[in-house]
């Protein structure tokens, strides 16, 4: 009877231990958030947003009540994916940037997590043109020497995403770590290239999301060795 006894008892110690270990997490997890889960959403702003392609524009919410952790909120475009893209990988908090791809018009939801009846959807509406000109962050006329390696570096474009670089003679210029004949390279605002032999070619950055492009002459000379 006795062992039996003990052996409750140790049960119910178990059990009140575990207990008193979830409510210590349940309180440090409490503890850890910014504020309380919100109640309600609304745009900062207008729902209505024109903007251009390549162009950015930053969508902006506010919570109810105004100190509610903004964690909880999830940001989805939910129609005209093919229109725009959010600028990063990103999806919660008050506020999102959203990119013009080409002409169209998206819908563009903020909801609370959970609750997603609390809500509210922006219009964007990318026109076809854009004043954004992409750039070369330095001169476009490159002296390099042979058997050097270089890099090339543009600004002004509208995602990195959205870059796409050509060099017409693989046999000059070459990517640097990425093999000798590879003609392009997309996703990266500046490329490590290397300088193959003497000569003259044109490496050109294009920017896929607005049309528009820089065009790099790069001059391999005879190393002063």
């Amino acid at each position: 009877m006795k062992k039996t006894t003990n052996t409750f008892n140790g049960y119910r110690r178990t059990l009140l231990l575990t207990l008193m270990l979830t409510l210590l997490l349940a309180c440090a997890f409490q503890s850890s958030a910014d504020g309380p889960k919100p109640t309600g959403v609304s745009a900062a702003g207008s729902k209505s947003i024109t903007i251009g392609v390549g162009e950015e524009v930053k969508l902006r919410v506010n919570t109810k009540p105004y100190y509610a952790d903004d964690d909880y909120l999830v940001w989805k475009i939910v129609s005209g994916s093919n229109y725009v893209r959010f600028e990063d990988n990103d999806r919660d908090g008050d506020d999102i940037e959203i990119i013009g791809v080409k002409a169209g018009t998206a819908k563009v939801r903020c909801y609370i997590s959970g609750k997603s009846s609390k809500k509210v959807t922006f219009t964007v509406k990318v026109n076809g043109s854009s004043t954004r000109t992409i750039t070369a962050k330095d001169s476009t006329n490159v002296y390099e020497e042979r058997w050097d390696d270089f890099d090339l570096e543009v600004k002004n474009y509208s995602s990195v995403d959205n870059l796409k670089w050509t060099i017409a003679d693989t046999s000059i210029v070459r990517f640097d770590y990425y093999g000798g004949d590879k003609k392009t390279l997309t996703g990266t605002r500046e490329p490590d290239f290397f300088a193959e032999k003497i000569g003259t070619t044109t490496v050109t950055c294009k920017d896929l999301g607005t049309g528009k492009s820089v065009k790099f002459t790069v001059h391999v000379v005879r190393d002063d060795d």
